[in-house]
């Protein structure tokens, strides 16, 4: 596999900088896309294939399903080949899935399309943060990171929109089809893009390395960042620090950093952001809207997320990690308990905006906290040497939260809905204290000095 880009005229610009970091970030878009254009054409879907709301969850559920083995499956792969390399072959399986949904002829033949798609979703979901963190200056580490869940948000909103325009026509295959277009700028996109420095030095590429640096370093800081990228890749041969995915969890040294990022994995789903990206239009349909005024809906709430989303990466770098994720858990458990108490509630004019509140309330929050800050911790507090085979893990337990909670809500949904928004709630406070208890602040340090504290 080459290790170089194709080569572009030698220039540090800053709108060579922001070409990688938007690249890079295209995989988030297409994360979110194919997560939110489900929740518009399930309404078409489950009506044109006679699905129940067992099959509803099996459809929903089986991007997950693929992304589990998406993530699991990027370890060493990701370490063999680079970040960019992996995201550039996402990039052709979301494009030849996209189409492949677009032309389901049955459930079967969708599941399988979407089981397949999840595979790109899962190297997305690790791979974007990784690539960003490792490329980024440490100044603007947080901020820049956060790109992949703007990104992501975009992507949903993007989702929630063509629902919305495509609704009249019921075109649901045309809502799937259109993701292969960000699919095709991102494979070719980041074939002119660099490989992460940090990849590059233990690869032993120490030249491409430093032209990578300073893309978005002055000359002098460049050949400082790649000296302490190389005396840690120096004590990583000394220690033989390599550790195989496997191996994770037996190893007392990498233990505790790999449990922590295991439960920042499963809490962020466990808060119940899925179930709502997945079925929003479906909670507000039930809430009392109508079917055009829950997707309309819908895109209001996805407009209002990258707007919380920008505010998070401006400010991530100055309040610091632990106050937005402390303070977006508190937010985001209330306002599941709000929908919890709906449940008790007649459906009318006035219950359905409070409805609409809550779940405004509680997108703005993870936007501005767990969305993007969990992902920029968990990239940071991994050490270098396990960070893609960590990602991995991490990822894997994301997605299977993921699935268990989307495959199960339309049923659980209908059975008692004030018990599932109320474990949401539990959850939501359950990871404010986590993270007071056990994550320290990463805000303005290098990769390096955080894994020296370890």
């Amino acid at each position: 596999m080459r290790t170089d880009a194709i080569k572009l005229p030698e220039q540090r610009s800053e709108g060579r900088s922001q070409a990688i970091y938007v690249f890079g970030a295209l995989g988030g878009i297409l994360h979110g896309y194919d997560m939110g254009i489900i929740a518009g054409a399930m309404f078409f879907i489950k009506s044109d294939m006679g699905l129940s709301p067992q099959g509803v969850g099996m459809v929903v559920g089986s991007l997950l399903a693929g992304a589990i083995l998406g993530t699991f499956c990027t370890g060493r792969l990701a370490e063999a080949i680079g970040q960019r390399w992996m995201l550039i072959w996402a990039g052709v399986l979301f494009f030849a899935t996209s189409l492949f949904a677009a032309l389901a002829w049955d459930a079967t033949s969708l599941i399988v399309a979407r089981v397949l798609m999840g595979a790109a979703v899962g190297v997305s979901v690790t791979q974007v943060p990784s690539y960003l963190a490792e490329i980024s200056p440490k100044s603007k580490r947080g901020a820049l990171t956060s790109l992949n869940q703007l990104a992501t948000s975009t992507g949903i909103f993007a989702a929630y929109l063509a629902g919305y325009l495509l609704a009249p026509i019921e075109g649901w295959r045309w809502m799937l089809g259109l993701a292969a277009i960000p699919s095709a700028m991102l494979t070719v996109g980041l074939l002119f893009q660099p490989d992460s420095p940090r990849w590059l030095v233990r690869r032993g590429h120490r030249k491409e390395a430093l032209e990578a640096l300073q893309i978005n370093h002055s000359p002098d800081d460049a050949q400082k960042v790649l000296a302490e990228i190389e005396h840690a890749h120096r004590n990583e041969i000394l220690k033989k620090s390599e550790i195989r995915l496997v191996d994770l969890l037996k190893t007392k040294s990498v233990r505790p950093v790999v449990i922590t990022v295991m439960c920042l994995g499963a809490l962020q789903p466990a808060t119940g952001i899925n179930a709502i990206v997945y079925y929003v239009p479906t909670i507000l349909n039930e809430a009392g809207f109508s079917q055009s005024l829950a997707l309309l809906n819908s895109v209001v709430l996805a407009v209002m997320s990258i707007v919380m989303t920008i505010y998070a990466s401006r400010v991530v770098d100055r309040i610091g990690r632990r106050p937005l994720m402390i303070g977006g858990a508190c937010v985001m458990g209330t306002s599941m308990a709000v929908l919890g108490m709906m449940a008790y509630m007649p459906k009318t004019a006035i219950s359905g905006y409070i409805a609409l509140g809550a779940l405004a309330a509680f997108k703005a929050a993870f936007s501005f906290s767990w969305g993007p800050i969990g992902w920029v911790l968990v990239t940071e507090i991994l050490p270098s040497n396990i960070r893609s085979q960590g990602l991995a893990l991490t990822g894997t337990v994301n997605f299977l939260t993921n699935m268990v909670i989307v495959s199960t809500f339309p049923v659980l949904l209908h059975v008692n809905v004030a018990l599932v928004f109320g474990v949401f709630t539990c959850t939501g406070l359950l990871a404010a204290t986590f993270v007071g208890l056990r994550i320290r602040e990463t805000t303005g340090r290098s990769l390096e000095a955080i894994e020296h504290d370890l």
